[in-house]
């Protein structure tokens, strides 16, 4: 009976860890700003400069894309976004998934 009752328990813990794991918070855009490409470095098309706040923290982001999938990206717009250490994903307005690479974060004192 108790093997039972431990194995219910770590059941329980288990799936309460990943259902937490699982919730996404919603970001609002504090400025967004694409990079300019060149003649040297035409991939830099489609490269966006993003900045994050969740809470009390800015992330600082890059992401790239079509144009598109920013459309409606503008600072004060919330987004959901699930948060892992190096990278944000964050679900536009219209629907598409664009994942962000943190490059650092900024907390407010």
């Amino acid at each position: 009976m108790l093997k039972r009752l431990i194995a219910l328990l770590c059941c329980c813990v288990l799936f309460a860890t990943l259902a937490f794991a699982q919730i996404a918070d919603t970001a609002t855009v504090v400025s967004i700003d694409k990079l300019a490409s060149d003649a040297k470095h035409p991939e830099k098309g489609d490269q966006y400069k993003i900045a994050m706040r969740i809470g009390n923290t800015v992330y600082m982001c890059h992401g790239s894309g079509p144009a598109s999938a920013f459309l409606d990206w503008s600072p004060g717009k919330q987004l959901p976004t699930k948060v892992s250490e190096k990278m944000l994903e964050v679900t536009g307005p219209n629907g598409v998934v664009v994942d962000l690479n943190v490059t650092g974060k900024k907390t407010a004192k």
